[in-house]
């Protein structure tokens, strides 16, 4: 019969750990994660010029589309991968692959951009942008994880959902701050699309370099055990945890978000709205709330906050269906839509390591992050295929939809699931024969 391992958090008591001279803190554990993607998202919000810059060079939308693709492809290969790679070579070594990974895509934008080289430079570089913002996606929320163990246990995953919205919260900066920047350094200063994916690669790089940094001499890292005796097993048992039922929701959440962020520009225009309130609104709700609001809200119950923000998040996209009627309604929906979805995420990221044994905290995070990325490449053909066929009137309706089954998926797990007496914090139950 299989047995368990014993707990990660239990290969390193803090009595145990070296001294804090000559190994990194939590603290400045945390500061280098922050740091690394808020680089690394500032390089990614730098090569959304590409459209424009494919543009200049003669191509349309749809080579544009073929060239993410290879992203999307790189992306899922290497979240597909992340679990087996950490078991095989262990956190300390797969940490700093994701963004050195993207720092070559970078370059190879910038090489391919300046030497006006073959095509398809442009479709490697896309796919080593995809496969290292995968890792790092993937990745980095484990590494964030490592810090939390020895939190006191009646707070510690309330204090994981601030960290983690922390986290995401440098990085949805960096996305952020990277097109600004851009506007007024190329529509100011009149520099190249060139020169501002060598900014970008730059950022990249920066990045690269504050991975190894925190890498480096830590402890935490280096005694991180990953997964039981096979890959595949390890799948079976994290479908076999309670924190399957957040791949479900965070699935959902992945179709809203994608479609409102890649099909908001068309279903404006149909609406006869000015996309840019969205994305005004939308990202300055996100950033806000994610550093100004997440302290408060992890004091608070996950069930309350999770079942609040889920309900709020769903009546601000029925809104939608009045958008035209008013800016006021168009701004207020996105408001709420960014600040609500910016909370419940890292809320809903606490709640997972929460529900999964410590052996397979790596495993269950690559597949929670799989399940994301999955939702964020197909759905949006999905609904496109919607809205072409009934018009942008049915788009609402449909992540409505989405938003209410994500909600109700939310309440029966803590209404039925959480409450079943198996169901414990932690617990060895949930692997057979721990």
């Amino acid at each position: 019969m299989p047995t368990v391992p014993a707990r990660a958090s239990d290969a390193v008591p803090r009595a145990m750990l070296p001294a804090a001279k000559e190994y990194r803190s939590e603290r400045q554990i945390r500061t280098g994660l922050y740091l690394e993607r808020l680089s690394v998202g500032f390089s990614l919000g730098t090569f959304l010029l590409l459209p424009l810059f494919f543009r200049g060079m003669g191509r349309d939308e749809v080579f544009f589309g073929e060239v993410y693709a290879a992203g999307a492809l790189g992306t899922l290969l290497s979240v597909s991968l992340g679990a087996a790679a950490i078991k095989q070579f262990g956190l300390r070594r797969v940490a700093p692959v994701g963004s050195l990974v993207f720092a070559f895509g970078s370059a190879l934008y910038v090489f391919a951009s300046y030497a006006t080289g073959p095509l398809y430079a442009f479709f490697v570089a896309s796919f080593l942008q995809g496969f290292g913002w995968g890792q790092v996606f993937a990745t980095g929320p484990i590494c964030l994880s490592t810090t939390l163990r020895n939190l006191p246990e009646d707070s510690k995953y309330r204090e994981a959902s601030f960290f983690f919205a922390t986290y995401a919260a440098f990085s949805q900066l960096g996305v952020g701050l990277a097109p600004f920047t851009m506007r007024i350094l190329v529509g100011t200063f009149h520099w190249t699309y060139v020169s501002a994916f060598a900014l970008g690669t730059a950022a990249a790089v920066v990045a690269v370099a504050l991975s190894l940094i925190t890498s480096s001499r830590n402890a935490l890292y280096s005694s991180f055990v990953s997964g039981g005796a096979s890959p595949i097993r390890d799948f079976w048992l994290v479908l076999k945890q309670p924190s399957v039922y957040f791949f479900a929701a965070l699935f959902l959440a992945g179709c809203i978000y994608t479609s409102m962020m890649n099909l908001q520009t068309t279903f404006a225009a149909a609406r006869g709205l000015d996309y840019g309130v969205f994305y005004t609104f939308y990202t300055f709700a996100v950033v806000f709330s994610r550093f100004a609001l997440s302290k408060p809200i992890s004091k608070l119950s996950p069930s309350t906050s999770m079942i609040g923000l889920l309900a709020l998040m769903t009546v601000a996209l029925a809104s939608y269906n009045w958008a035209d009627r008013s800016v006021i309604v168009y701004a207020i929906a996105s408001l709420v839509l960014g600040g609500t979805y910016g909370l419940v995420y890292p809320v809903m990221q606490g709640q997972l390591t929460k529900y999964s044994h410590d052996e397979l905290v790596a495993p269950t995070m690559v597949y929670f992050s799989l399940s994301y990325f999955i939702a964020v490449y197909l759905f949006p053909f999905v609904t496109a295929s919607f809205a072409t066929r009934y018009g942008y009137w049915v788009m609402p309706l449909l992540l409505t939809a989405a938003g209410a089954m994500e909600l109700l998926v939310v309440v029966y797990f803590f209404r039925v699931v959480a409450m079943s007496p198996t169901v414990q914090a932690k617990s060895p139950k949930w692997v057979p024969g721990g």
